[in-house]
């Protein structure tokens, strides 16, 4: 497909509101792990989305960062639980777990995309909300990207300093179960470029999310994102439990 230079730069702008910073917060308040997510409304109720391996089963205190204040402290929003997506087989009676899990969030929850340095606040925009309209599924003529937050540095129990980074031009390559395979446009960069970008959205150019991003592939130069229609189950069986 043709993209004008103009229009790759407003695609991957757009790509930068998409991808929900993630943290993990102890009893004292210190931030303990990160990760991605993105937000999506269904029926009426917002859930935010993540890789299980993210949000494991056995791990809590995961939140939601909202935004930071003028005096440097971090808003959090605290979902109640993840929910672990799982599949059955009626052919072998088998239950596996995806690498996908959600949680429901308030309604009128709205986070921000920050550009900070230490210089101030140079940009804050609110991040994107998909709804089901906008899930889809990868197509070889579309081109797909993602961002996350990266190469992240503690600088304290409840400070640190990170880079919101956009990877475009990615090519849908195949389908492996449940997973897409998107081929990466130059070599992969080794796991630590995409350290804290689990969890994030990988949308075409159309504005559409098609999967979860939940690892690379150095050996095949290829990023992998679980299916987003997998999700929508858990999403039917949250919103009718919450509607009771």
């Amino acid at each position: 497909m043709h993209v004008t230079p103009e229009q790759g730069r407003n695609w991957r702008d757009w790509l930068l509101l998409t991808s929900i910073p993630l943290v993990r917060v102890g009893e004292n308040k210190e931030v303990l792990a990160f990760g991605s997510g993105t937000m999506i409304d269904f029926n009426g109720r917002r859930f935010i989305v993540t890789a299980r391996h993210v949000a494991k089963i056995d791990s809590k205190g995961w939140a939601v960062v909202v935004q930071q204040h003028p005096d440097g402290n971090l808003e959090y929003y605290e979902p109640q639980a993840f929910v672990h997506v799982g599949e059955g087989r009626r052919s072998n009676r088998s239950l596996r777990v995806l690498d996908l899990c959600v949680a429901q969030v308030r309604a009128d929850l709205a986070t921000w995309y920050e550009f900070r340095t230490l210089r101030g606040l140079f940009d804050k925009r609110p991040h994107h909300v998909f709804d089901v309209s906008s899930l889809a599924v990868p197509a070889e003529d579309q081109i797909y990207g993602f961002s996350g937050r990266v190469r992240t540095e503690m600088h304290g129990p409840q400070t640190f300093a990170s880079e919101m980074t956009v990877f475009p031009g990615l090519k849908y390559s195949r389908t492996e179960e449940e997973e897409h395979v998107f081929s990466l446009p130059v070599a992969h960069p080794g796991h630590h470029a995409f350290r804290g970008s689990s969890g994030s959205p990988m949308c075409d150019f159309a504005h559409r999310l098609v999967s979860i991003v939940v690892r690379g592939d150095e050996r095949d130069n290829a990023v992998r994102g679980v299916d987003i229609q997998r999700i929508l189950p858990a999403l039917h069986f949250l919103a009718s439990t919450a509607a009771r």
